[in-house]
């Protein structure tokens, strides 16, 4: 009986040391990218295709001259949207890791003269 009870707590612990890894790796991919920008992507991503396959089906004849038109200006349209939305949000990402840069660079600083004025002869 107790060495069942060994073993179910072996089990449970070598199955905890496996997956943990596993779980925290996807809690820190949802927390690096935020939603909102990978949102914006795939949408980016979705519309260049849109635009391709527009191309190619009046290339090949299965669209006439105004539904071409008409159909890759409204994605065109669209992706400038995207495109504009994107920037507005790597911009505020830009300026938060231009933020933290610099308060890297001033502890650097602050450590670089603490050291130099605890060590003289150096």
């Amino acid at each position: 009986m107790i060495g069942y009870l060994i073993l179910a707590v072996v089990v449970i612990a070598v199955f905890a040391f496996v997956l943990r890894p596993l779980l925290t790796s996807q809690r820190q991919l949802s927390v690096s990218v935020p939603a909102r920008f990978a949102d914006l992507q795939a949408r980016r991503q979705y519309l260049m295709q849109a635009i391709r396959d527009v191309d190619f089906d009046f290339a090949s004849g299965k669209m006439n001259d105004e539904e071409f038109q008409e159909t890759r200006t409204n994605y065109i349209r669209e992706a400038a949207v995207v495109l504009r939305d994107l920037e507005k949000e790597t911009g505020g990402l830009n300026e938060e890791i231009d933020v933290e840069i610099l308060q890297l660079r001033a502890l650097a600083r602050n450590a670089q003269l603490t050291t130099e004025q605890d060590n003289p002869s150096s």
